[in-house]
């Protein structure tokens, strides 16, 4: 249901915001060199900002419709689904490319490099490593990439995330006096820290290794515009993780993980230009056709296998020998919650509520809120441990 859904966010977008972009640039009239004007690259890259955006959303929403219960699988999974999404998106704008770029050039009556016009060229290998298609597809893929997909969003995303929810949020608590404590702090706080920054930088690994499939005239401006890129979301996010976002603990290291395995298949793609590359060259196969295509596609495929075998088998051995003594030997519940307030108990409303009105507790099992520690209170005969005054004096 979920991709089905992703689906449908791919079809709306192909309608309603790429497909006009595509009638237009396929039925522009290219004569005598003519090329659409600057508004059409504009518009382009807010179509892909937009198709970007609509798949954030939808992916998330899917990822929180599943039910997790862990945050950590729910971020997981939005980084999947949000990068073969966004691959959709691509291969969408990739293919309707290629199709636009071989109409106007065989429309313009282009040639091969051995003076072949280009429509009686019927191998599509043949035609894609044209230099027409070839120069066509590399300023698309560099488009698409920068500054539409590296930039663009993370120019933008201070606004909605950080600037906006703020303006807004103080609006509302200064004009609605009812809205008061709890809810009103509410109102003016930034949303939680997510994961959702793994399947950005993927989707931009994915979009610079593309580049390589093409002429190098795009690759050094396509990579000096993603380092710089880089650069601003690295500022970006450590401003928001130490001045924004409330306080957050990741346990595991299941989205890190996942990130790792994404990149099998991603890097793979390299070994298939590897392979494309370096057909027809002195001492390598020549192949045509189809041929060409599974040999590419074999190449990512031994790659992706032989990655995600290193990954789960290899990988670990090189990691951190396990401790001879466990460092939380001697831990207890009692211990532990001294200094950590949330617990079962603690942020659980309804054991809350039934200790404070049912049970009759003296003081009742606190209920936990982020940033509102202090006013928790102690009761170790219901196991509430915590409270905040008691742990500073003990520090």
């Amino acid at each position: 249901a979920g991709f089905g859904f992703i689906g449908l966010a791919c079809l709306f977008w192909a309608v309603v915001f790429y497909a006009p972009y595509a009638y237009y640039v396929m039925t522009f009239n290219y004569e005598n060199g003519r090329t659409p004007g600057a508004i059409v690259s504009i518009a382009f890259s807010m179509i892909v900002v937009v198709g970007n955006a609509i798949m954030y959303e939808v992916c998330a929403q899917i990822s929180d419709w599943v039910g997790f219960r862990f945050k950590d699988n729910r971020e997981a999974c939005y980084m999947i689904l949000y990068t073969v999404a966004c691959m959709f998106n691509v291969a969408l704008d990739f293919i309707t490319t290629y199709y636009t770029a071989e109409k106007v050039m065989e429309g313009l009556g282009f040639r091969t490099y051995f003076g072949v016009p280009l429509e009686d060229v019927t191998e599509f290998t043949a035609k894609f490593e044209t230099y027409g298609m070839q120069r066509s597809l590399a300023e698309n893929t560099y488009a698409y990439a920068f500054p539409s997909t590296y930039l663009i969003p993370f120019l933008i995303e201070p606004f909605p995330t950080i600037i906006a929810p703020l303006f807004l949020g103080r609006l509302i608590v200064r004009s609605h006096p009812e809205v008061m404590g709890r809810d009103a702090e509410e109102w003016v706080g930034m949303a939680p820290m997510e994961m959702g920054r793994y399947a950005d930088l993927l989707l931009n690994t994915i979009l610079g290794i593309l580049i390589f499939y093409f002429p190098g005239g795009y690759t050094w401006m396509l990579f000096l515009g993603m380092a710089g890129s880089h650069v601003w979301i690295y500022v970006f996010d450590h401003y928001r993780v130490l001045r924004s976002i409330p306080a957050c603990t990741f346990a595991s290291f299941d989205v890190e993980w996942w990130a790792q395995a994404i990149m099998a298949p991603i890097i793979g793609i390299m070994a298939a230009c590897l392979v494309f590359k370096s057909n027809c060259e002195p001492g390598y196969h020549c192949l045509r056709g189809p041929s060409l295509i599974l040999i590419c596609f074999a190449g990512w495929l031994v790659h992706t296998v032989f990655h995600l075998i290193f990954l789960t088998y290899v990988v670990p051995k090189f990691g951190k020998p396990e401790p001879a003594e466990d460092p939380a030997a001697g831990e207890t519940f009692a211990s532990l919650c001294h200094h950590v307030p949330c617990s079962w108990f603690t942020s659980n409303p309804v054991h809350c509520l039934r200790s404070k009105l049912k049970l009759q507790h003296n003081p009742p099992c606190s209920f936990y809120f982020l940033g509102k520690e202090k006013y928790m209170k102690t009761n170790k005969a219901i196991g509430c441990y915590f409270e905040e005054a008691s742990d500073e004096k003990s520090k």
